[in-house]
Parts: C-alpha cells; sequence; structure tokens
C-alpha cells in the first residue's frame, strides 16, 4: 500500500505529465495561428491594387531578352518598377516559407501557380541583375520558392 507521500508524488507526476501535453497542445495551436495570420497577411498583399497591376502587368507585357535592351526600354515607370514589385514579393514569401513561419502546402495551395509563373517570366531578369550589380543574392528566395513549389507539385 502506498503511503502519503507517495500518492503525492504519483499524483504530482501525473498533474506535469497532463500540463506538458495541455502547454504542447497550445503550442501547437498558436504555432497553426501564426501560420494562418502570416498567409492572410501575404494574401492580403498580393490582393491590393498596385501588386495586381504589378502581376497583371508582367503576365501581359514583360519581355525580356537581354539586360541592354531591358535597360534601352525602361523608360516608363511600370517597366523599371513593376518587376522589382513582383520579384519582391515572392522573395518575401520565399522567406518566410524558407524560415518555416508559413507552410509550404498554404503558400502553394493559393500561390503556387503564380511562383511557377512569374519565375518562369522574371528569372532570366533576375538571372541579368545577378550578374549586373554583382548580387548573388537578388531573388535567392524566390528561385528557392519556385524549386520547392514545382517539386511540391510534381510529388502531388
Amino acid at each position: 500500500m502506498l503511503s502519503i507521500p507517495e500518492y503525492a508524488a504519483v499524483f504530482s507526476a501525473v498533474a506535469g505529465i497532463s500540463l506538458t501535453t495541455i502547454v504542447l497542445l497550445q503550442l501547437r495551436h498558436m504555432e497553426k495561428h501564426r501560420n494562418v495570420e502570416i498567409s492572410m497577411k501575404l494574401f492580403e498583399w498580393a490582393e491590393s491594387e498596385r501588386l495586381r497591376k504589378a502581376f497583371r502587368w508582367i503576365e501581359e507585357k514583360f519581355q525580356f531578352e537581354d539586360y541592354e535592351k531591358y535597360k534601352a526600354q525602361e523608360a516608363s515607370f511600370e517597366a523599371s518598377d513593376y518587376p522589382y514589385e513582383v520579384a519582391a514579393y515572392f522573395e518575401q514569401v520565399g522567406f518566410l516559407v524558407q524560415k518555416k513561419f508559413v507552410d509550404l502546402d498554404v503558400i502553394d495551395d493559393r500561390l503556387g501557380s503564380y511562383v511557377v509563373s512569374n519565375l518562369k517570366k522574371l528569372g532570366p531578369w533576375i538571372m541579368a541583375l545577378r550578374k549586373e550589380k554583382t548580387d548573388k543574392t537578388f531573388g535567392e528566395h524566390f528561385q528557392k520558392l519556385y524549386e520547392r513549389t514545382t517539386e511540391y507539385l510534381r510529388k502531388r
């Protein structure tokens, strides 16, 4: 038969395990909540009028053959700023996915096809800018997001 101190020790151990389980469940819930919150902010940003115009302009009008031709035609604000805006958006998304602040499957579900189509359009431009500005990191998170997204899509 157990004594009172032994019962207290068993009760304390059970209470500690129960409390640890509850805390872990709460932390998991908080992580999901953070993931949803970040995802919603990204999707809200993508729906802003300015970024929607940039996406549409890239899709319909952006052409890139080489950096010299691009610089020569870069007279309008749209031609100079929209590619940077779209690349910056996907760079941010890629960073958040890489750092595990948001899950790839959440991003892929809403943005997967856009990641693929936009990097196909902007990829040569990004590579040319890396070379021109001697910045090997320009667009790296966007490129890694593209690679992870295409792999994810292939597996699905």
